[in-house]
């Protein structure tokens, strides 16, 4: 990491860190809309209002008949979100 300050998205908007290393800038946000609209172009979705992924980390998503979805990734993780997908 080569150092962290804080962000804003805009002049009137809440400040959050943001970490910046070698590999580029991350935002630690308080709201999950937040953190999904400046991850869009990164490929993450937000899913629901519980849980923001990365589509290319999904290996399966399994839908649990009316009681949400299983999300398993390709590193064997797996998250349980209350949208069914």
């Amino acid at each position: 990491m080569n150092y962290i300050d804080k962000w804003q998205r805009t002049g009137n908007s809440h400040s959050a860190l943001a970490y910046h290393t070698s590999n580029g800038s991350f935002q630690d946000f308080d709201i999950l809309a937040e953190a999904a609209a400046a991850y869009k172009g990164q490929g993450f979705v937000l899913i629901g209002r519980t849980a923001l992924v990365q589509e290319c980390k999904i290996a399966q998503i399994i839908s649990i008949e009316n009681n949400g979805s299983l999300i398993k990734f390709k590193d064997g993780s797996e998250l349980y979100v209350l949208k069914q997908i």
